[in-house]
């Protein structure tokens, strides 16, 4: 199997963070000779806002009013990550890196740097109604609110969709699948939109 490199899109409730983990449990089975780096941007944040420094709190302060970070931040940690932890030949899944074109950008040079040359993107779609049902299902009732589903739609296509076509345009196979099945028929689509089957 050569090696996977994908990144994943999807609004709140989509189920990216489910689909990684699906994935790269089957990449472990399906190719054990190859590691899978899977940086997890949200946990990586969370983790630096709890440093007692200058940089780290006023991320905390934009991260706890709604606010989106610069840039800077997560190009910074997912090239911390592929220094510590990356050489090119493993698998790679990438999950909320690219959310703004000149992040997309980045990520684009850094996979290209390593040679990187069957680059993907799934983009898992979703009504606001189903993502609104499975917030709620998740204990998260706060963000599964009219006005906060609203704010999150509205902040994906200013923000979100463009990062995407961005890597369109950069060359990047992008794959739309529909993330309103169980989660086992979105996974089976995902394998075949990467063209690794069961």
């Amino acid at each position: 199997m050569n090696p996977v490199t994908v990144a994943f899109f999807g609004i709140s409730g989509a189920g990216k963070g489910t689909q990684c983990v699906l994935l790269e449990d089957y990449l472990k089975e399906k190719d054990p000779a190859r590691d899978v780096v899977r940086p997890e941007m949200g946990d990586m944040l969370r983790k630096f806002m709890q440093k007692d420094t200058s940089l780290a709190k006023r991320i905390a302060e934009i991260v706890n009013s709604g606010g989106l970070v610069p840039s800077f931040i997560p190009i910074w940690m997912l090239t911390t990550v592929l220094n510590d932890s990356f050489d090119g030949t493993q698998h790679i899944i990438l999950d909320g890196t690219c959310r703004r074109p000149d992040q997309s950008r980045a990520v684009d040079d850094m996979m290209r740097l390593w040679k990187r040359e069957d680059l993907r993107a799934i983009v898992l779609t979703l009504s606001k109604e189903t993502a609104k049902k499975r917030l709620i299902a998740r204990g998260r009732a706060d963000d599964a609110t009219d006005e906060a589903l609203l704010s999150r739609f509205k902040w994906y296509e200013e923000h979100v969709v463009p990062s995407i076509e961005e890597l369109r345009t950069l060359g990047w196979a992008i794959n739309e699948i529909d993330g309103e099945g169980d989660v086992e028929t979105v996974h089976t689509k995902i394998l075949a939109a990467l063209n690794i089957t069961k």
